[in-house]
């Protein structure tokens, strides 16, 4: 059958119910069961024929003829043909060899590819379409390698051939590896084994890779993970190579062996390449070996021919087989503080470490080896220090190491990227010339013949404006993008002791050679430009015009890249060793300088080259509010009017495959209690189901939708002119994307439902290849549209990643979660987790809307009904799980997975706990402190009270209100943190226009509070009755629950319905005038004791004066601004609440007792009365028109931290929302692109 009838066939069955594919690889014609002739999604049924034939068979425990080795299942357990699984990363499974007397010490078992999905045999690649049939040659040109170093086990009663035949046809059909253009490569039958031989060959002759790839473990057999790069390195090796004998087989090349190191031990650790197994054979995609020790090479960076790991973290390992540990290495600081002006020389001995230097810091150490990456110092005065030492690729024939020493006893820490996040961490680039490398002087002798006398800070030319060196000369004006920055610089050749220098590449085509601790020497400035047809070919003139050719190599790293720069002997500069932190990284910032305002990658202004190492917000760097930098805030969005990159649907297509279509998606059907609901009810939706009942067909929801008619996409899905029963029958598009508060009928593109992290990573590098804004959402119940992007874009939706997990105990540090945590998936609503939590009687801290989804309540700060006594729900995360989008040195779209803790990227754990959503990256997972309940229980305080805007004194009326606020107030202020409530007070004027009289106008303050206790505690009695008093009531309604579960169970399943209207349509879009959701503040113990009551009747005097004089401009029919109050004191600022400093919410609220959340007041109204309590508003519920937003939100210290962050892990500005972090600070209006324009 041909492969593309067969694809087709295999697509139709696939597109049945997910049942019907099922199936082992022994179905084919030769089978003697006839029900097992034929199956579709065998892709290989020649070989399974053949294996027949060969009498590749046993006998089964039911005396049934079945193949031998055992047949595989052609589906995964999500019912997806094994065929088609894509290839992620491999296994290579060895024996230590005790049965083969003349093999190998170590044989081979396999060379496995695998599905980070996959778990040992379970959902992995086998048997792949487009792979090749069995040749059975291969048994007899490869007889010698093959017994060697792939030879059977008696014990296991198999013949080579039946062995070998299997190997092939379950793995080697699924063989890929990264091809020339970066897309997949599928390995040729020869090839394949050609690189399985150089892989078991290189283990047994390479004790530094063995180690490595071993570590601690000591089994007979071994299986080590090891990334798709590696075995493109293994495969390179065996270009050329076309003998069959041992001897002949090729060692692999030191450049791209490190590449082998980066996966680790485990899966979540292992950069997964989602390479396509069922890619046809392209020899022209084959990629190509490159010579990165060759500086006269025409490749810049040494690996062009196929693309940079960017998740490299290489363990430390000599190409050339050399010790490790011993030996010279020069070295410059790599980091933003300290070492910046000096050159250091380790040398390493037997058990010392020698460190001499032209800093007044010199130092000798002894050291213990602890493991193959790390070394533990021990120096003056017993002193101990963690250090990682790790290898990184050569480059220039220099081999590459970093060290990083952990000065605050901490442990070392875990990767080059960790190292540069950690605070107290000494980091040094280490260089030193390859045993090779002809004509290297990198010599390992005293640094200077003299040294300076005095060690003095210099000062950088106060306000002084180079004049650019201007001349004609070959080639393209400017410097390669890569060699933009500030290099910290070492002399490889001559030269080499004088000591560190910095070289300066500017957007400006100039350059400027300086050393930092001799500012007698002067500045050496060139204008620069470079090959249009070889960019790694630098052309530097001087102001002379003479004009010195110099070869560039660039190596990227995630966070400090390095390069070599060697411009021969015709110069004095002669050839440099450069390290250079990346554009814009929060990590590392002196790549950013006056001269310098691009680093390698869009705009970087000098006010924000500065370090933001600390976690604690008080360390972090402090800007002026008076002197904020001006900013690039245009974005760079594809529209449907650019073809160019816009979607076709072929491409979106693509993309649904890879999101697994077929397989179910369920997650959000919903029945009755006690079911917890999975996902918000909108609006009047029959029967309580989330998205309109998108999700309750058999199949659940599609992958995809998308707009096939993008004139559809600019129509508003769900208008207020509209009946419910016309928003039940909207589009499936329209109701994939359905969200709260549609401020300006912004709809997604396209909408993914991904089901794991796989498919995620998908949806993103489709979005960066088409340049899509990014939005993301798990419910939707986010205020103020901040799931939707102004150009369409795409929404990813992650309400399906719903995994849980309890965590009994919190390795990282116990005393942060005494009674556990939980793990929950991005999609987890509260309903769930409280129905989760239950069983381990524990509770978890969450907001009061029971379908609210966990993600934008925690990232937004997360305020809720235990949150006095148990904390804000930034104060409850541990860690989070997050993917996020960047691009290699040659521009492809890679994906990020980071972990992010107090120990773990503490920076980015800092931002994500109150710098707001949507904007750090896609989550999939955050990990929760758990508490026990509370002796007692949880109770539950309900009270009502109702009134009328009477103007006279009379009880209920008007004035009886005044004296309401202020028992209300006495009443907060002496509330413990056991005591959270979420009083609203709303506002009746309906009948008004009829009548004209206040009287008319009713108002019902619904009281609701928890108690984190019993209601015999004399606690909840004092608070209770005081209530009564307080409003004067005499009906109290009472109950205690056993779990927070227990509570959401009384709830109605549309209490907190998911409203999915423009609330401010035409003619009153957002303006100051009708500024939409709520104007929110925080009031602090000082200002709700002095100044709430009357604000608050200054507030109702303006909706008392709309009643009169009705404002034509108000969002209201009847141009009212009589809108409800919500007055929660669900926050910390209560007597006895723990505060702690160590998020990125504001000052004020932290401290605050209330907040206050107001509706329907214009932008003066607000700024005239609620605003004037605090200078702070809540991000999750707050004004869609706010000016100065990030002071409100974060106050300017804090909002520009967190830019740096946000550039730092952000660099493209992928992650978009409205007023967030990296919006534009000028934009009150929410209008992106008019603010641009």
């Amino acid at each position: 059958m041909a492969w593309h009838a067969q694809l087709a066939l295999a697509l139709a069955l696939v597109c049945h119910a997910t049942a019907q594919c099922s199936g082992k690889s022994d179905a084919c014609s030769s089978n003697p069961i006839p029900m097992r002739q034929f199956n579709v999604l065998n892709f290989h049924a020649a070989t399974c024929n053949l294996k027949w034939q060969l009498g590749c068979t046993t006998l089964n425990d039911r005396g049934v003829l079945e193949q031998k080795p055992p047949p595989y299942a052609l589906c995964n357990s999500g019912r997806q043909p094994s065929g088609l699984v894509p290839v992620d990363a491999y296994t290579l499974a060895l024996q230590n060899n005790n049965f083969a007397p003349g093999s190998a010490q170590w044989t081979l078992h396999g060379l496995w590819p695998g599905s980070a999905d996959g778990v040992g045999e379970r959902n992995q690649p086998y048997g792949c379409l487009n792979g090749e049939e069995f040749d059975e040659t291969i048994l007899t040109t490869f007889d010698g390698l093959l017994n060697y170093f792939w030879p059977t086990n008696a014990k296991f009663n198999n013949t080579m051939q039946c062995f070998i035949l299997s190997e092939w046809m379950k793995h080697g059909t699924c063989a890929v590896i990264p091809g020339a253009d970066g897309t997949a490569f599928r390995l040729p039958q020869e090839d394949y084994f050609r690189t399985a031989f150089v892989f078991a060959n290189e283990f047994n002759e390479n004790p530094a890779l063995r180690d490595q790839l071993l570590g601690n473990v000591r089994l007979d057999d071994v299986e080590p993970l090891i990334s798709t790069g590696c075995v493109q390195c293994a495969y390179l090796a065996t270009v050329g190579w076309t003998d069959t004998d041992v001897a002949s087989v090729p060692r692999m090349s030191g450049s791209c062996m490190d590449q082998c190191f980066d996966c680790g031990d485990f899966w979540d650790t292992c950069p997964p390449a989602d390479l396509d197994s069922t890619v046809m054979l392209d020899p022209s995609n084959a990629p190509e070996e490159s010579d990165s020790s060759n500086s006269n090479s025409r490749s810049g960076n040494g690996t062009a021919s196929f693309p940079l790991l960017d998740f490299a973290m290489p363990a430390f390992l000599s190409s050339e087989n050399t010790s490790p540990w011993e030996g010279t290495w020069r070295s410059f600081g790599a980091e933003q503080g300290g070492s910046g002006k000096f050159e250091f020389v380790q040398t390493f001995t037997d058990k010392v470490l020698i460190v001499t230097t032209d800093s007044p810091f010199p130092q000798t150490c002894t050291y213990e080896r602890r493991g193959t990456k790390e070394l533990v110092l021990r120096c003056g005065g017993g002193h101990l220090e963690d250090c990682l030492v790790q290898r990184l690729p050569d480059i220039g024939g220099l081999e590459t190491a970093f060290l990083a020493c952990n000065h605050t006893g901490a442990p070392a820490p875990a990767s080059f990227q960790a190292a540069m996040d950690t605070k107290g961490c000494g980091n040094f680039l280490m260089f030193r010339c390859k045993a090779s490398t002809a004509a290297c002087s990198f010599s390992p002798d005293a640094i200077l013949a003299s040294k300076p006398t005095t060690v003095a800070k210099t000062e950088p030319e106060p306000n002084y404006e180079p004049s650019p060196v201007s001349h004609l000369q070959p080639g393209i004006a400017g410097a390669p993008r890569a060699l933009l920055g500030s290099w910290r610089s070492l002399q490889v050749s001559s030269g080499y002791e004088k000591g560190l220098a910095l070289w300066n590449f500017t957007a400006h085509g100039q350059a400027s050679l300086q050393w930092p601790n001799y500012s007698g020497r002067g500045v050496e400035r060139y204008s620069v430009s470079h090959s249009d047809e070889d960019p790694s070919l630098v052309y530097l003139a001087s102001a002379s015009g003479t004009i010195t050719t110099c070869r560039f190599q660039f190596q990227y790293q995630p966070v400090y890249s390095y390069a070599v720069l060697d411009c021969g002997a015709a110069v004095d500069n002669t050839k440099w060793a450069m390290g250079r932190c990346n554009p814009c990284s929060t990590f590392c910032r002196y790549s950013c300088g006056p001269e310098n305002d691009f680093c390698g990658a869009g705009s970087c202004d000098p006010v924000e080259s500065v370090e933001a190492a600390s976690v604690d917000a008080r360390a972090l760097p402090s800007l002026s509010t008076h002197t904020r930098a001006p900013r690039n805030d245009r974005h760079d969005w594809c529209t449907p009017e650019d073809s160019g990159c816009w979607p076709t649907k072929t491409a979106i297509r693509k993309l649904e495959q890879a999101l697994d279509p077929t397989v179910p998606r369920l997650g959000v059907q919903w029945h009755s209690y006690p079911e917890p609901q999975p996902a918000p009810v909108p609006t009047g939706s029959i029967h309580d189901q989330s998205f309109y009942g998108l999700g309750s067909a058999p199949q659940g929801l599609r992958a995809l939708y998308y707009y096939e008619d993008v004139a559809e996409m600019q129509r508003p899905c769900f208008k207020s002119t509209d009946s419910p029963a016309v928003w039940n029958a909207a589009s499936d598009m329209c109701k994939a994307a359905v969200h709260q508060n549609e401020y300006r009928n912004w709809n997604p593109f396209i909408v993914v439902f991904p089901l794991n992290e796989r498919h995620v990573v998908a949806a993103l590098k489709f979005a960066a290849q088409h340049r899509l804004c990014i939005a993301t959402a798990g419910t939707g119940h986010e205020y103020n549209s901040r799931n939707s992007c102004p150009t369409g874009g795409i929404l990813i939706r992650t309400i399906l990643l719903k995994d849980k997990s309890f965590v009994p105990t919190w390795g990282e540090d116990r005393a942060l979660a005494p009674a556990g945590a939980f793990r929950f998936g991005a999609g987890s609503t509260f309903a769930e987790m409280h129905a989760f939590s239950k069983d381990y009687a524990r509770v978890v801290a969450s907001g009061w809307c029971s379908t609210v989804g966990m993600v934008g309540f925690h990232l937004g700060g997360g305020h809720g009904p235990f949150a006095p006594s148990m904390g804000l729900g930034v104060d409850n995360m541990l860690e989070i799980e997050v993917l996020q989008l960047s691009r290699n040195a040659r521009g492809q779209p890679v994906v990020h997975k980071k972990i992010a803790s107090r120990r773990r990227n503490p920076q980015l754990f800092w931002a994500m706990r109150g710098g707001g959503g949507s904007v750090w990256g896609v989550v999939l997972s955050m990990t929760l402190r758990a508490h026990d309940v509370p002796d007692g229980g949880l109770s539950r305080v309900n009270v009502t009270q109702a009134g009328t805007f009477c103007p006279d004194s009379r009880k209920f009326g008007y004035q009886w209100l005044r004296g309401m606020w202020a028992r209300f107030t006495a009443w907060q202020l002496g509330l413990n943190q056991k005591v959270s409530t979420q009083p609203g007070f709303f506002i009746n004027a309906t009948q008004y226009a009829k009548t004209g009289d206040l009287c008319s106008v009713t108002w019902e303050f619904k009281f609701e509070y928890f108690y984190a206790g019993g209601q015999a505690e004399p606690d909840y009695i004092r608070f209770r009755d005081g209530l009564k008093d307080v409003l004067q009531a005499e009906k109290v309604y009472e109950q205690n629950y056993k779990s927070a579960y227990e509570y959401l169970l009384s709830m109605a399943p549309d209490k907190f319905t998911l409203v999915p209207l423009n609330p401010l349509p035409a003619p009153h879009p957002p303006s100051d005038a009708a500024t939409g959701s709520q104007n929110s503040v925080f009031v602090s113990r000082q200002a709700l004791e002095n100044k709430f009551a009357s604000t608050m009747m200054d507030v109702l005097d303006i909706c008392v004066n709309s009643l009169k004089n009705p404002d034509k401009t108000s969002p209201d029919p009847s141009g009212y601004r009589c809108g409800f109050h919500y007055l929660y004191t669900s926050l910390t600022g209560n007597l006895g609440s723990s505060q702690p400093g160590d998020t990125a919410i504001s000052p004020g609220f932290r401290s605050a007792v209330m907040l206050w959340n107001a509706r329907t007041l214009t932008t003066q109204q607000s700024q005239d009365t609620v605003y004037k309590l605090g200078p702070n508003s809540y991000f999750s519920e707050s004004s869609y028109v706010m000016h100065n937003w990030t002071a409100r939100y974060w106050g300017e210290k804090t909002y520009e931290q967190l830019l740096a962050v946000k550039k730092a892990h952000d660099p493209g500005n992928h992650f978009w929302c409205h007023h967030c972090i990296g919006d534009n600070p000028d934009d009150a209006f929410g209008d992106p692109l008019g603010a641009a324009a």
